[in-house]
């Protein structure tokens, strides 16, 4: 049921639209290896022919103080990762007031194409492991700048097929093509890290040619090499 409804704009609503909530390792980006609470908020602005996450055979109405409370029974302190979808296409900023006064810190995965609240401070520094934080994977071919500014890592997903000689990132991102490629940062506003994961391709052949592909970017670029830690280890 995967990719069967669309959302272009982001809701003001302080009602949340919630696919899951749950327990798990974080397998990707700065935070990778940490427990966490994922909330897995419905719908996106994008649908990557290629994507690999479920985000539209379920959703509920739930308001910020009904997360927390479900959070909490699963962990009562460290890291939540709020995903999607695409989390910034709903008013997510009374969840992140009310996950970080009471002790959480929050990382929000975008895909970098709608502004992020201007109203919460983002930390950058990931050592401290307080606060909020966006992580941004891009998908088209401009990053918001406010999200470029504020981002902690960028994470580019890349298929050996779809690879930038000059620079070793991915000219499209799971399938989603466009004629003008994949938003690369700009050194003004953007001085997080840059990682690089292989796409998952459900083929033991091509993810072996990815994983090899993104190696070798990561030697020769300096990215930083970027496993699903979470499916190595058969966790969600």
């Amino acid at each position: 049921m995967k990719n069967q409804q669309k959302s272009e704009h982001k809701t003001d609503s302080p009602i949340l639209e919630v696919h899951s909530i749950f327990k798990t390792i974080q397998g990707e980006g700065p935070f990778s290896g940490t427990p966490c609470v994922f909330v897995r908020l419905s719908g996106c602005n994008l649908q990557c022919p290629n994507c690999d996450t479920d985000y539209t055979s379920h959703r509920a109405n739930v308001t910020p103080e009904l997360i927390l409370q479900s959070v909490s029974k699963l962990q009562t302190k460290g890291l939540v990762v709020i995903t999607g979808g695409e989390p910034f296409r709903q008013n997510i900023t009374n969840l992140l007031k009310v996950l970080t006064h009471n002790g959480y810190y929050v990382q929000i995965e975008t895909n970098g194409s709608i502004a992020p609240p201007s109203t919460i401070y983002w930390n950058k520094n990931t050592s401290e492991r307080k606060s909020c934080y966006i992580v941004c994977s891009p998908k088209t071919q401009k990053i918001n700048e406010q999200i470029e500014l504020q981002s902690c890592a960028l994470k580019y997903i890349l298929n050996h097929n779809n690879i930038n000689e000059v620079d070793g990132l991915p000219t499209n991102v799971l399938g989603f093509r466009n004629k003008l490629g994949v938003a690369r940062p700009t050194n003004l506003l953007f001085s997080g890290q840059i990682y690089l994961q292989p796409e998952d391709s459900y083929d033991e052949e091509e993810n072996e040619a990815n994983l090899n592909a993104v190696v070798k970017s990561c030697l020769e670029f300096g990215y930083i090499l970027n496993l699903q830690v979470h499916k190595i280890i058969g966790v969600a």
